[in-house]
């Protein structure tokens, strides 16, 4: 029988969904993790270090004492001649929960980072033996959470993404790349953001900017203090934007073209498609009210058939196949939520970024599944596979080896 360990905020409604596609399967419930008692030290993950074991890292979202907990191991990582905000890991866990207010989060990545180190050291034994798998690894997710090196490993790999305008330093900076390769609207991205967290949608020439975003600048005892807001804010004021720009630059950025969206039901739209097991399967339309498109942002699903039918079946057949080549390029992590845009030509198309935690859909089912159980299935087949008759593995490839 196999045994499912899920790290996890226990309080996420995540957790509920993976426990219900194990009962779909009659399997027995998974062994949760919480993440403030591991990384307290409370509880260790060398304990499952077990037979058949399968471990699931999920999101440690929504969750603020976790989050300063991971500020805290961020300060080994982090020293204090850094252009990034930094605090001491004491003061870390001192830290007030303000909401929406965007702290430290190179920290909080370099943090995080390291705890997946240290939980894949603990994991050792039990994959170098071949008893047991992540569903998500922990190298792979560390990197789908760093934007810039994303972007890189997929250009690297001819995978169509929007044009990079490098490392940005600062607001002059992006103003003069801008100029320098004659672009005029981008994204700024948060190098280690989720959930559109300091995402700025920005447009400059000789004549007037822009900044279309979901951060909220507020000056504050003579400090300028950035929220995250699901009240899409537009920026026209120079002051105004420089302020934003630098303040996410110093934490670093990616910054790419900002390309046009083909339209559906009058909206600019993008496609979170999921991909287990290598094959893209769940997706969602997500209608663009402003240029981003997180559904939690108030924004609407749109018609899948609508646009399935737009797209036709030849081109989109080349779309699935690029978000399973993106995928494939974390080939130990079973699944993966993949952002697609599709230019107005209905032909042309990028992949956005790469989510590890990208398979919350709830409603979206494939082949009368949703994610979570198509996952589920993947494991169960892949385990029949691994114990096929006399040793014979047939198709089986372990996600780990």
């Amino acid at each position: 029988m196999l045994n499912f360990v899920l790290i996890a905020n226990p309080e996420n409604r995540r957790v509920g969904f993976l426990q219900q596609a194990l009962a779909h399967f009659n399997l027995p419930p998974a062994t949760v993790v919480d993440y403030a008692d591991l990384i307290a030290g409370k509880q260790t993950l060398e304990q499952f270090n077990t037979p058949n074991t399968i471990i699931r890292f999920d999101s440690p979202e929504k969750n603020f004492d976790v989050d300063k907990a991971i500020i805290a191991e961020g300060s080994r990582e982090i020293f204090s001649t850094s252009s990034h905000q930094h605090i001491s890991a004491e003061a870390a866990t001192k830290l007030e929960f303000d909401k929406g207010l965007i702290l430290y989060p190179r920290q909080w990545y370099l943090g995080w980072r390291y705890l997946l180190q240290k939980w894949e050291t603990q994991l050792t034994p039990l994959i170098a033996c071949g008893e047991g798998y992540f569903m998500n690894h922990p190298q792979d997710i560390a990197v789908m959470f760093d934007k810039p090196a994303c972007h890189e490993r997929f250009s690297r790999h001819n995978i169509p993404v929007p044009r990079s305008l490098g490392k940005i330093h600062n607001y002059d900076n992006l103003r003069e790349q801008m100029q320098m390769q004659g672009i005029e609207r981008v994204f700024v991205k948060l190098s280690h953001g989720s959930a559109a967290s300091g995402v700025v949608a920005y447009r400059a020439n000789s004549r007037f900017e822009s900044a279309i975003t979901t951060v909220e600048r507020v000056r504050e005892n003579g400090q300028n203090l950035l929220y995250n807001s699901r009240k899409i804010r537009h920026y026209t004021h120079r002051e105004e934007i420089a302020d934003i720009i630098n303040i996410l630059t110093a934490e670093g950025v990616q910054v790419e073209e900002w390309l046009p969206k083909a339209h559906l039901q009058e909206c600019g739209f993008d496609v979170r498609v999921v991909v287990i097991n290598g094959e893209a399967q769940h997706i969602v339309v997500r209608l663009g009210k402003s240029p981003m498109t997180n559904l939690h942002l108030g924004n609407e699903r749109g018609n899948t058939e609508e646009f399935l039918a737009k797209v036709g079946v030849e081109n989109w057949e080349i779309m699935k196949r690029t978000c399973e080549q993106a995928a494939a390029l974390f080939p130990n992590s079973l699944y993966c939520g993949v952002d697609l845009l599709i230019l107005p030509d209905w032909k042309t198309h990028a992949i956005l970024e790469i989510n590890a935690f990208g398979d919350l859909l709830p409603g979206i089912l494939w082949n009368g599944m949703d994610t979570y159980m198509s996952e589920v299935k993947a494991i169960l087949e892949r385990d029949k596979g691994d114990k096929g008759d006399k040793g014979d593995k047939g198709d089986y490839s372990p996600i780990i080896h």
